[in-house]
């Protein structure tokens, strides 16, 4: 007797979801809460955790599933064992949903690790969907937040400054669709220059692999500064392209007016 294995995503992936063996969140639960247990089949089907579930998700469907009539005929034992979404101090960001890696595991001196998590509620998922592929955009900044992770984690020495990051430079290459399935980032460590603390200096080219083929590499470079040096700096040059802006509207606002007496004189 064999089982059946379905993969279970988002319901922004709906359309993957169609002709394959693949169900969305919103039928899973559809199915989890029917009043009265389903047809008997051959077999369990085992579940397969894709991309566009969160932490809450995760929670709550394993707490419908223990209430559920028909639990005896799903298997989600891969539900118990997902990887550890990174923190927002590692990503640098603001909400959880928007944080889309996993913890980096150091796999050598040079070379780190994390899954790929996108969170369907986060900021990127709002809009430019094909519901088939995961776009672009959200793999660019998965990879720049896998290297903030690993350089927060493991790269920036101890000594008591409270670091910012400056990107540098960002190049792209996207070989294939990458799809609502597991995917692994691996991130190797090509320059860390941390000898003067003033200024810290990591380059990295970073890969998203999916079914053991790479579907896109990305090279970046970023520097870490003091953060009141970068805050000082940044406003004095948000004074500056201000002061310029403004001078630029006002010489555009005079040429106009003086366009216009212009053409009341004729």
């Amino acid at each position: 007797m064999s089982n059946r294995i379905l993969l279970v995503v988002g319901d922004k992936f709906a359309a993957y979801a169609r002709g394959k063996d693949v169900i969305t969140v919103s039928n899973l639960r559809g199915l989890l809460t029917l009043s009265i247990p389903l047809l008997p089949h051959q077999g369990r089907t085992v579940l397969v955790p894709g991309q566009g579930l969160n932490e809450e998700v995760v929670k709550q469907l394993l707490e419908e599933a223990a209430q559920s009539p028909n639990i005896s005929q799903f298997d989600f034992s891969l539900w118990h064992d997902m990887p550890q979404r990174a923190s927002i101090s590692l990503t640098h960001k603001h909400r959880p949903e928007n944080v889309l890696v996993s913890k980096p595991v150091r796999m050598n001196a040079n070379q780190f690790q994390m899954h790929l998590m996108v969170d369907e509620d986060c900021e990127l998922m709002k809009d430019h969907l094909s519901g088939q592929h995961v776009q672009g955009m959200v793999l660019i900044e998965a990879a720049r937040q896998g290297m903030l992770a690993v350089t927060e984690a493991y790269l920036i020495p101890e000594n008591g400054i409270d670091y910012s990051f400056v990107f540098e430079a960002l190049s792209v290459q996207y070989s294939h669709y990458t799809f609502p399935l597991g995917a692994v980032i691996e991130a190797n460590i090509t320059e860390c220059a941390v000898d003067n603390p003033k200024r810290l200096h990591f380059a990295a080219e970073t890969i998203v692999k999916q079914c053991g083929q790479t579907v896109s590499e990305f090279t970046m470079s970023f520097a870490a500064m003091e953060r009141s040096r970068i805050s000082k700096r940044e406003g004095m040059m948000a004074t500056k392209t201000q002061a310029h802006f403004m001078r630029e509207v006002a010489a555009n606002l005079e040429s106009q007016e003086l366009y216009v007496q212009k053409v009341e004189n004729l």
